[in-house]
């Protein structure tokens, strides 16, 4: 580069420090010259202050103690003086990167040197660039972090297809290996009944398993969608329990639901997603907790700040094989499992609590986790949720409901009955002694007034509740009450307990939903007598789109066992031809299977209700699918169909929705 002759030397010099100056200042790097000699200072550019964190008196007259500072990660440190003295006049070498930590202000960086060694004009000495690799270092640790995170999940995957295909296999051979002990005992029907009972628990198995895949991957790709319903507290806890007591009680476990002092009963919210929620946490407490051991589930609620919502509290506590610390840091990522000898052939997908988190989450609530291994593990799940009215109505007179008694040695469990029944007309009475709960009976009935439902607590002071129960019966009285036992399981007494003249049970813990729920059903039995007449499908005949042979068979035979005929199309297209040369009213109702070939159900049913025929618009046509979900049903409502039946059927499912069909068109 060629400049003017007749520039001043000093202060073109002076330029062109200000220049490098400004160059190393804006590329953040430090520039250095210092005498082989005695390491003494000859030249720095003046950011070095700044960035470094260390004063220029430190070190102008000996950079050694400079270059020593900050760490090394590669390789031990070897002192700066025998590291310069290694290099000869002409050689040049690139430092390694050191942490270095800035004295004054804390901040933490990266910094790397490029060190060469030259005689000019006769004076041997260092140049050294000091560039700083922050970002550099930041950016491939991320891109490690990444790569990290990205082998794991590959890895998780790998495990998980793993799993899968062992967890799949398994319920898939017993299916198969109990089919061929039933073809080998067809003349023994209780072991066929026996095999039968395994095989569709192998079935239950497969299908739980399919679901969480399902579920985990609406999730994932975010088309999960959460309902805003009306919903029981004490209901949807009744259908919880009822599933996880079963399994505990397969374990010989003890399971203790306890929910003292309930308020509110009745919340919006996405009732059959917190069913789900509970029955997984509650199932693995019964899956990792041996025989013999102890499940207690606790439902606590309080009123939340935000007016008209409640926070409810579900903690479920068992003294299980526990987990490890690091294991607890990672059971909400979707395909991990921890592998130890306690949790081998413990069958599971490593999904369950990854859902399990996301649906709390998308609820807006809280989930964690404490556990100790060999010890147990404690899980909350912390729920904000809008509380409703619990008007009560006219349900009671509605019922025929005016007095109740409460006989139980519980006093804080009768007074619980009394005050959820408090703001309604009901008189509610309560005893702790069984005779002088029969002495109440006596006295009502003689006013003319009487009970009209009587609750007896499975432990009644100086007499057993049976027998409080038969002296009841065997009593004339203007109307006999109806008499619930109030009991944790039922199942073992109940044949003692219908012959001793109990009506039916009541689960603890005591819900007013639960209540209402049973004294509906009891009020409505010849109602449901009469729905269940009306459901039968005898003699009735379908046209059944099903393009899965098997699938077929098995939709006729059943159909058949119940004395209906079903008469088959291949695929969507033929089941719109058949209908259409069919005599109007030739089939009762259509049931249309979603994917199929030439046409599939949505588009069938479409066709079917545009044809100008008689019968073509107000034809039942029931969606038979494995697609559940609330935008399935709502497609298969816009095509044109009249309700949605998921696969696999359900014999009792698919009556039902039959059964209300044949109401509706009969109304109209």
């Amino acid at each position: 580069m060629r400049y003017r002759q007749n520039r001043n030397p000093s202060v073109f010099q002076k330029d062109m420090e200000e220049l490098f100056d400004y160059t190393v200042e804006q590329t953040r790097s430090i520039t250095a010259i210092f005498s082989a000699e005695d390491y003494s200072v000859l030249y720095i550019s003046d950011n070095a202050e700044e960035l470094l964190g260390v004063e220029k008196k430190d070190y102008l007259g000996n950079i050694i103690n400079l270059l020593e500072m900050g760490t090394r990660d590669n390789r031990p440190e070897i002192p700066a003086d025998i590291f310069l003295d290694r290099l000869n006049p002409g050689d040049s070498v690139e430092a390694d990167v050191i942490r270095w930590t800035n004295p004054k202000t804390g901040e933490k960086k990266f910094l790397q040197g490029h060190i060469k060694r030259n005689i000019i004009e006769g004076e041997d000495i260092f140049f050294i660039v000091v560039t700083d690799k922050t970002d550099e270092v930041s950016r491939r640790h991320q891109m490690q972090e990444m790569i990290d995170v990205a082998n794991a999940a590959n890895q998780a995957k790998t495990n998980f297809l793993a799993n899968m295909s062992h967890d799949f296999r398994t319920p898939m051979n017993a299916i198969t290996n109990f089919n061929l002990l039933i073809a080998k005992n067809s003349e023994n029907p209780q072991k066929v009944r026996d095999y039968t009972h395994k095989i569709e628990l192998s079935c239950e198995s497969l299908l739980g398993l399919l679901n969480d895949v399902l579920d985990m991957s609406k999730i994932e790709s975010g088309k999960a969608k959460l309902n805003n319903e009306e919903f029981a507290l004490g209901l949807l806890l009744e259908e919880v329990n009822s599933v996880v007591a079963f399994q505990a009680k397969g374990k010989k476990q003890e399971y203790c639901v306890h929910a003292g002092g309930m308020q509110q009963d009745l919340f919006k919210g996405d009732k059959q997603r917190i069913n789900e929620i509970l029955v997984n946490i509650l199932g693995n407490a019964v899956k990792y907790t041996p025989e013999g051991g102890r499940i207690d589930f606790t439902i606590t609620e309080e009123k939340a700040l935000t007016t008209g919502y409640w926070d409810v509290k579900f903690e479920i506590k068992d003294n299980g094989i526990g987990m490890s610390k690091s294991f607890q840091e990672t059971i909400f990522e979707a395909f991990t499992r921890e592998d130890k000898a306690s949790t081998r052939g413990i069958q599971g997908t490593g999904l369950g609590m990854a859902i399990t988190k996301s649906l709390v989450e998308m609820m807006g609530g809280t989930i964690s986790v404490d556990a100790e291994e060999g010890k147990g593990s404690v899980f909350v799940v912390k729920l904000r949720l809008p509380g409703l009215s619990q008007d009560q109505g006219k349900f009671w007179s509605e019922h025929g409901i005016r007095r109740i008694l409460v006989i139980d040695d519980d006093l804080k469990e009768c007074e619980k009955i009394e005050m959820a029944l408090h703001d309604t007309d009901v008189e509610v009475f309560f005893s702790t002694s069984g005779y002088r709960a029969l002495h109440l009976v006596d006295v009502s009935d003689e006013d003319e007034k009487g009970f009209d439902v009587i609750l007896l607590g499975m432990k009644v002071l100086r007499l057993d509740c049976f027998e409080v129960a038969e002296r009841i019966r065997f009593k004339k009285f203007r109307r006999q009450p109806i008499i619930l036992l109030l009991t944790e399981e039922w199942e073992e007494i109940a044949e003692k307990a219908r012959e001793s003249g109990i009506t039916d049970f009541l689960t603890k813990p005591f819900f007013m939903s639960t209540f209402q729920q049973i004294i509906t059903d009891i009020v409505n039995r010849n109602l449901q007598a009469m729905q269940e007449r009306e459901n039968s499908i005898m003699g009735m005949r379908f046209l059944a789109a099903e393009d899965n042979d098997i699938n077929a068979d098995i939709l006729t035979e059943l159909m058949a066992m119940e004395g209906a005929i079903v008469v088959r199309a291949k695929d969507g297209a033929e089941a719109v031809e058949m209908f259409e040369k069919a005599e109007p009213g030739s089939f009762d109702m259509i049931l249309m299977d979603i994917q199929m070939p030439v046409m599939n159900g949505y588009q069938a049913a479409e066709a079917i209700r545009k044809l100008e025929k008689e019968d073509a618009k107000d034809i039942p046509i029931i969606a038979m699918t494995a697609n559940a979900y609330a935008d399935d049903v709502q497609k298969a409502v816009k095509s044109g169909m009249n309700a949605h039946v998921s696969k696999p059927i359900d014999m009792r499912v698919l009556e039902d929705t039959i059964g209300g069909l044949k109401v509706n068109n009969e109304s109209t």
